[in-house]
């Protein structure tokens, strides 16, 4: 679980900086956005986490009632 957070952290950290400027974006940062955009779970934290076939609002309400 710990390394999922990590990772989750870790690249919405990241995309956050591209598209503010501070780093140019990279493909998975745009795979990653459009992941979030179309509500779909990232490959990067899907390969992490637990097998789900929920959507990303669903997988991550879960997520956190996982962790708690």
């Amino acid at each position: 679980m710990n390394e999922l957070l990590e990772e989750i952290k870790k690249t919405l950290e990241e995309l956050k900086l591209g598209l503010t400027g501070a780093l140019n974006m990279t493909d998975q940062m745009e795979v990653l956005s459009l992941s979030l955009q179309f509500n779909r779970v990232p490959g990067t934290w899907a390969a992490k986490a637990y097998y789900s076939k929920k959507n990303l609002a669903v997988w991550f309400a879960d997520l956190i009632e996982r962790n708690t």
